[in-house]
């Protein structure tokens, strides 16, 4: 099975930690540097948004020492500017500092571990998810093992480890840890969230794959009310749960549940990608079998026609998805009692097949 990652955009915030506990006039200057970089960041203006992060950081080495907590959570708020503006190396060695700060203090684990997810979130940027994986996996060793849960933050590291596994077609890893993401969302009282909508909708094609349409189907259907509520139908996420839930809803014979949803599927994926994208064909084929199934077929054989011309079109008529659609559609002609129009049509299938061998 192809797994896709979770867009990083939806799944994970880059967390600008809160300092300790420093006097008024030791925290003022630089706080208000802290600010004025953030201010000037959201603003674009980069250069000064980067001096300021570092002569904040300076303030905070001359007055409380370099090995300071207050100095690693402004290196992490750097860290984070640079990943920001794409500048890798400079994010990881700078995200690096502040964990080898945290590591010397006690009573930060925390801290540790929300910087632990920022550099993880860092190298899925890159692409890199090897070196990721183990990030997380000691992140998420530390939101276990705290004494006062971090849920949040807990089902952020939970995912992004999913994540990977799953673009990796790990299902077997992948699995138990959105079912887990699933737990602490529960117990947040955001299992209705878009991160637990994009959980489910993965957890919905790993068993799928495995052919598992009793385990699927629930899933496909919690993601689609989430996205539903949130207006997200159109998204190609939306779209391939709504086709998968249509085809195993038919599969069981249900194909008053499944026609809506493959009708609906059909019209998000005209409006997405036009009217003569393959996808859309692909639409077009998996409604007319659910309308052919249904005994519809003055329905289904305009769909079967448009699919048709659609391959055709892009394919070449010589293409083995163009001959199977002639196939289905004599198949449809052959069951209204055309028996003349079927075999010319198969015919003129197996003519083509012929030929393209």
């Amino acid at each position: 099975m192809n797994g896709t990652k979770l867009a990083l955009a939806a799944t994970f915030s880059l967390f600008i930690l809160l300092g300790g506990r420093s006097t008024a006039a030791q925290s003022l200057e630089w706080s208000q540097d802290t600010s004025a970089a953030v201010a000037a960041s959201q603003q674009g203006e980069y250069a000064l948004a980067q001096k300021l992060y570092k002569e904040a950081i300076e303030l905070q080495k001359n007055a409380l020492g370099v090995d300071n907590p207050e100095v690693a959570t402004s290196l992490n708020n750097l860290a984070v500017f640079y990943q920001d503006q794409s500048m890798y190396p400079e994010a990881e060695q700078t995200y690096r500092q502040a964990l080898a700060i945290l590591g010397k203090a006690s009573g930060r684990q925390a801290s540790i571990a929300f910087t632990l997810n920022n550099l993880a979130a860092l190298y899925l940027d890159e692409g890199m998810d090897a070196k990721a994986e183990p990030v997380y996996r000691r992140a998420l060793g530390i939101w276990e093992n705290l004494a006062q849960k971090d849920i949040a933050n807990e089902a952020i590291t939970v995912v992004g480890l999913a994540g990977i596994y799953n673009s990796q077609n790990q299902d077997a890893a992948a699995e138990p840890l959105y079912l887990q993401a699933v737990k602490l969302w529960n117990e947040q009282g955001k299992s209705e969230s878009l991160d637990a909508a994009d959980a489910f909708f993965h957890l919905g094609k790993i068993y799928r794959f495995r052919s598992n349409n009793v385990g699927a189907g629930p899933m496909y259907a919690l993601a689609l009310m989430i996205w539903e509520k949130d207006s997200k139908m159109g998204s190609a996420e939306a779209i391939a749960a709504q086709t998968a839930l249509g085809e195993i809803y038919r599969a069981d014979g249900k194909y008053a549940e499944a026609e809506p949803l493959l009708e609906r599927a059909l019209k998000a994926t005209e409006g997405k990608l036009g009217p003569d994208h393959l996808d859309v064909a692909t639409s077009l084929n998996n409604l007319a079998l659910l309308y052919y199934c249904e005994a519809k077929y003055a329905k289904a054989e305009p769909l079967y026609k448009r699919a048709l011309e659609i391959r055709k079109q892009n394919l070449g008529p010589d293409d083995p998805a163009v001959l199977q659609t002639m196939q289905f559609y004599a198949a449809l002609l052959r069951q209204q009692g055309r028996k003349t129009e079927a075999n010319a049509v198969e015919a003129q299938a197996a003519f083509k097949g012929i030929a393209h061998l």
